[in-house]
């Protein structure tokens, strides 16, 4: 049986960095994107005309 190198440790440790900061990303994106259709859904709300509120209840 070898021994696993140390630099072999090193190689998978940046990769799982990578991973963790690549998730990290997309995990910022998804939130900025929520936040502007929230936004934009907000805008609209206040654009509509007294009395034409949309009721989502049934």
């Amino acid at each position: 049986m070898r021994k696993r190198s140390v630099s072999n440790k090193c190689f998978v440790c940046a990769k799982a960095k990578r991973q963790q900061q690549q998730m990290f990303s997309v995990a910022k994106a998804k939130r900025q994107l929520q936040m502007f259709y929230l936004r934009e859904s907000e805008a609209a709300a206040a654009k509509r005309p007294v009395g034409t509120e949309i009721n989502h209840t049934l």
